[in-house]
């Protein structure tokens, strides 16, 4: 099991919120799920980020994979949070 957490910022308005980006890798059916109230363009991130990563020459993981956005009550939208 792998875990990792980082930091990310998102706009709401003209007004900048702290969001902690957490990643969980696991044993189980290989998959990508985003939690924490993603909309449209960010549940893309997994075709983008995993382009990113084989692109780069890495592994994409044959793991089971889950990325939580905190906090869940802020709505996240747009490409912004790939990178984290």
């Amino acid at each position: 099991m792998s875990y990792a957490k980082v930091f990310a910022v998102g706009l709401l308005g003209l007004e900048g919120h702290l969001v902690e980006v957490e990643a969980d890798l696991a044993a189980g059916l290989p998959g990508l799920s985003l939690v924490g109230l993603p909309d449209a363009a960010l549940n893309e991130a997994r075709d983008r980020v995993r382009a990113a990563l084989v692109n780069s020459g890495e592994a994409w993981p044959n793991r089971r994979i889950t990325v939580n956005l905190l906090p869940a009550s802020l709505p996240k939208f747009g490409s912004s949070f790939d990178l984290a």
